[in-house]
């Protein structure tokens, strides 16, 4: 086969993923996971401080260029899949998502069924009847283990690549209780990509591609003759920003998954060579994944909460898209300690600030490194009465969020009987 055959069949491969059904089950998930959060923001502010379809359609971008990389990734590494293993592999990974959304991550699915097909493999062999239980049986205990980590490998190093050029952009803010009772202010990170790939299978003798001399990198036995088939597929990242910046957050956790994923993709090829490492590969692909959720939840504890009320002013927790705060350059962090000359430490003395001169404010600003600044802008009829910026919590703030998991079908349920006040997966 020549190169640019095999180049055209790649890029045929991904064309496909236009025809195929999970696809758009993938994009339906996560329009409705960006409808979930803009419904919170409502019932927290009583304002939508971002647009569902406009993360929609950027998470839809980044995610198309994340495919892209994955494929070349994948073929470049030389990982070729068997078609059963996806599909259980995208089973397995929907009915996780039932029980919370972050376990749509491929590092649950794939680390639990490797660890299926070890043990089955472990045992002594079992004598089925002819069905379908047989056929799971079979196909499970048959697993390709390295190919399904190099995949999971691939995919998290795409995903700490959108995570830090995506992960920190449009944050939702939050109230949150702290560790001493009092609220303060955050971000809850959730981004979801769906990712269409194309990726190498084993469809056996006859019709098909056949592989380059260089190939696989991992090896699959008697390959026969391969094809390109569409693999779409949702990364997702939860994250909680209370002590430190979303963009420094975000930057953080993709570092995280960078080392995560290349150590896994070491393991996945050095286990095809060397078995004992099968199972090495398949515990640290779950394991290490809620290891990392673990360093994270704990360096957020430790550490200093950054969006609390100061002694003085008030201290911007966000600023709304399209608003006069926006347009006067305010950002999270920044402390306003006064308006139009008078001194503001409360809502209410904004409020009554502001209306000294209803056509124009004029803001003295301190920075978040404590640089004083002067902003100001003209007031116009129907903006929004506070500049359209988000405060952080003070003692008379009454709505906050607990940043617990919950499921699809809880957050259903909970829309149906009129509730669904908690928040969605913090951690991913």
């Amino acid at each position: 086969m020549t190169e640019f055959s095999f180049l055209l069949a790649v890029l045929r491969g991904l064309m496909q993923v236009l025809a195929h059904p999970l696809f758009y089950v993938a994009l339906l998930l996560v329009y409705m996971q960006y409808v979930r959060q803009n419904g919170m923001e409502r019932r927290m502010f009583g304002v939508r401080v971002h647009s569902p379809n406009e993360q929609f359609l950027r998470s839809l971008g980044y995610g198309v260029a994340g495919g892209l990389l994955a494929t070349a990734l994948l073929t470049a590494v030389g990982a070729v899949l068997n078609p059963s293993d996806l599909l259980y592999v995208w089973v397995v990974a929907l009915c996780l998502a039932l029980i919370n959304a972050r376990f749509i991550c491929f590092a649950y699915a794939g680390g639990l069924l490797s660890v299926i097909s070890l043990v089955l493999q472990a045992l002594p062999e079992w004598q089925l009847a002819p069905g379908i239980l047989a056929t799971i049986y079979t196909d499970l205990r048959g697993l390709h283990i390295p190919q399904l980590m190099a995949l999971v490998a691939v995919l998290h190093l795409v995903e700490a690549l959108l995570v830090y050029l995506n992960g920190s952009e449009q944050p939702m803010p939050v109230f949150v209780e702290g560790k001493r009772g009092r609220l303060i202010g955050g971000f809850i990170l959730q981004k979801f990509w769906v990712v269409p790939m194309a990726a190498f299978v084993v469809v056996g003798t006859g019709s098909g591609v056949t592989a380059p001399s260089w190939w696989p990198l991992i090896p699959l036995g008697a390959l026969g003759s391969l094809m390109v088939v569409p693999f779409p597929s949702i990364l997702g990242y939860s994250g909680v920003a209370l002590t430190q910046t979303p963009k420094k957050k975000a930057a953080t956790t993709s570092r995280y998954l960078a080392g995560y994923s290349l150590v896994l993709l070491g393991l996945a090829v050095g286990s095809a060579y060397w078995p004992p490492l099968l199972w090495v590969a398949a515990m640290f692909c779950t394991v290490a994944h809620e290891v990392l959720i673990l360093i994270e939840i704990r360096e957020e504890q430790s550490g200093q909460p950054i969006y609390v009320r100061p002694l003085q002013g008030l201290k911007i927790l966000s600023v709304l898209p399209q608003s006069p705060a926006q347009e006067m350059g305010l950002a999270s962090g920044e402390t306003i300690v006064r308006v139009n000359g008078t001194p503001v430490n409360t809502p209410y003395d904004l409020h009554f600030a502001l209306n000294q001169n209803p056509a124009f404010a004029k803001l003295e600003v301190l920075t978040p490194e404590g640089e004083p600044r002067f902003a100001s802008t003209p007031i116009y009829m129907g903006d929004h009465h506070q500049l359209g910026i988000i405060l952080v919590p003070d003692d008379q703030a009454r709505q906050y969020v607990r940043l617990d998991s919950i499921s699809p079908w809880r957050w259903l349920w909970g829309r149906l009987v009129g509730g669904g006040k908690q928040a969605p997966s913090t951690y991913h």
